[in-house]
């Protein structure tokens, strides 16, 4: 694989750039000229990579979700067990590296500017559809879960992407009172639960 153009490099530069300013002072406080000045460049070099900060913020949401999807299957790759690959892969979600301060502030400020902005919204829906279609495609190895139909495999994935996502919520608001380890705890057992006992879909 070839080495990254520069114009590669200076996009991700300010993408990550993006991503401190919205870290430190919410999507609102993240101006251009902000991020420049975060990035070290100047604002018209920005505009040269991006038109404007909503795709700035479309970008965003892919850079980190393909950096999140890398972690996840480098988790679980090295396992040729079914059951060890969902174990590993439920861990990871629940881990400090996905559930943290600085990620979850950053993609709740994101779906906060996506509320007006079918663009974002749009780049956000595939995020979650590539967190359930990843999830499918691990359980799918798992024998309980391959027989059951495809509208139940979907129901089951977007059960647990809303368990993540619910947790995650409730954890960043009030940590104290959320435990990550009791969350994938029962979601362990939640899953063998949906398996065993799949609900009728008409």
């Amino acid at each position: 694989m070839g080495r990254k153009s520069i114009a590669d490099e200076r996009r991700t530069q300010i993408i990550q750039a993006f991503y401190l300013c919205v870290v430190k002072e919410g999507v609102a406080g993240a101006s251009i000229r902000k991020i420049a000045n975060e990035a070290q460049v100047s604002p018209s070099t920005l505009h040269h990579y991006f038109k404007d900060r909503d795709e700035i913020i479309e970008e965003a949401v892919v850079y980190f979700t393909d950096e999140i999807f890398t972690r996840f299957s480098e988790k679980i790759t090295p396992h040729a067990d079914a059951s060890m690959r969902l174990s590993r892969g439920l861990e990871f979600i629940f881990s400090k590296g996905m559930i943290n301060p600085e990620h979850t502030g950053f993609f709740l400020e994101c779906c906060v500017a996506a509320r007006h902005n079918s663009r974002i919204r749009d780049t956000i829906a595939q995020l979650f559809h590539r967190f359930r279609g990843a999830i499918m495609e691990h359980l799918n190895s798992m024998e309980g879960f391959a027989r059951l139909e495809e509208g139940q495999k979907k129901l089951c994935a977007s059960m647990i992407v809303a368990l993540h996502e619910g947790i995650e919520l409730q954890w960043y608001a009030d940590p104290g009172q959320i435990c990550l380890g009791d969350a994938l705890t029962t979601t362990r057992a939640l899953i063998q639960f949906f398996i065993e006992n799949p609900p009728c879909i008409k």
